[in-house]
């Protein structure tokens, strides 16, 4: 007797045990592929965005850095590259917003740099350990500020006047310009004329530091507490120098007060650009630490956030002799003396969290991270130190 198969009978139990687990192979495989892209993907991403706010950052800092010392404490034809500050009534600090506040660093200010009891306004001010703690385990942060002079407002084109309280200068710009007027050119070739002390855009603003020559002790500074034009004349300014900024930078009387300003009818007067980078915590979550920037008077700026640590390191010339890859100056040299800036540390880690990672991304905790070392040379100072000028002493 023959048997009939019938097609009918389906798979046996066997059957459909070995296409399941063939099956359950399959999606596993495809899903720990897409699980693998997915982070890859995600980490290729984060990676992208780390590396571009990485190179903004570093450019901005190389940028401000490489300029330090920029026509701005040598201007009045000093060889000096530092300024005493007055501290007859009060100890000068940095870095400040207007007329508001100075507490930035570490929700406190800065005193400046004191050399034999006098404090003093450098090209480069270190700042080793001010700044704030991310990590328990890396320590405290840096802080760097840098002054260049303002190029762009000819206040040397202008003659001051103060008043007899030492608060006031009245600043008026001559029918002829005096011969140490240097005037910009634009992109054309033109002459750019001297811009109004109140212009809105390139004038004087609250918080500003100027610099003064005086024939007594060189140069003396001011912050500008506010700028208005003198009624029916809108070429002469009176800017008031009141004792009541908040980095008590103006002080009258001393030494290095304004009191010692003797500018009368010459032109002897630069604005400065004091630049500070520190690291701060976002107010908007209490978590993410950012890389700030303060430019004078002005509201601080985030420059790039998930940036956990921040030091330098400073080359100086004392003697001859260069001196590398030093946290804070050695005995017996002064932030004059830096020719190079280090940036020994600036690490960022991305903004998001891979937890699965961890062993491979133990340095950042989960995150994905780069560590910034280069070396900026300071041009201006660099210059100064290898081309003094005779019978200075550094």
């Amino acid at each position: 007797m023959r048997t009939v198969s019938n097609p009918s009978r389906g798979f046996t139990l066997l059957e459909l045990m070995i296409s399941a687990a063939v099956g359950m192979v399959i999606v596993c495989a495809a899903a720990k592929l897409y699980s693998v892209g997915l982070r890859v993907s995600l980490q290729t991403s984060q990676k992208s965005e780390l590396q571009q706010d990485f190179r903004s950052a570093s450019n901005l800092l190389q940028r401000d850095i490489s300029m330090a010392g920029a026509g701005a404490l040598g201007q009045q034809g000093l060889a000096t590259a530092a300024v005493g500050l007055p501290s007859t009534a009060f100890v000068p600090v940095y870095p400040c917003n207007g007329l508001v506040t100075c507490n930035y660093i570490n929700g406190a200010p800065v005193a400046y740099p004191v050399t034999g009891g006098v404090p003093y306004l450098y090209s480069i001010i270190p700042g080793p350990n001010l700044g704030i703690t991310v990590t328990a385990a890396a320590g405290p942060t840096d802080i760097i500020t840098v002054i260049t002079a303002d190029a762009n407002l000819t206040m040397n084109c202008y003659n001051g006047t103060m008043n007899a309280a030492a608060t006031v200068v009245t600043f008026q710009l001559p029918t002829v310009l005096p011969s140490t007027c240097v005037l910009p050119l634009s992109p054309s070739g033109t002459v750019i004329p001297p811009q109004n002390l109140n212009d809105a855009v390139f004038g004087l603003q609250a918080g500003d530091l100027v610099l003064f020559g005086t024939k007594a002790v060189g140069v003396v500074t001011g912050a500008v507490t506010a700028c208005a034009p003198t009624a029916g004349n809108s070429a002469c300014f009176t800017v008031p120098f009141a004792n009541t900024d908040p980095g008590h930078i103006n002080q009258p009387s001393g030494v290095a007060g304004l009191q010692q300003f003797d500018g009368a009818n010459t032109p002897s007067a630069v604005r400065l650009i004091a630049v500070t980078y520190y690291l701060d915590i976002s107010p908007s979550d209490g978590v993410t630490p950012r890389l700030m920037r303060m430019q004078n008077g002005k509201a601080p700026s985030p420059v790039a956030e998930n940036v956990v640590y921040l030091k330098f390191s400073y080359d100086v010339i004392n003697g001859g002799i260069v001196t590398a890859n030093q946290a804070t100056l050695p005995a017996g040299t002064t932030p004059a003396m830096i020719t190079k800036v280090n940036i020994a540390h600036m690490s960022m880690r991305s903004q998001g969290r891979d937890s699965t990672s961890r062993s491979s991304l133990s340095q950042y905790g989960g995150y994905e991270g780069l560590d910034l070392q280069t070396s900026i040379a300071a041009r201006n100072m660099t210059s100064q130190q290898e081309y003094p000028i005779a019978g200075t002493a550094y």
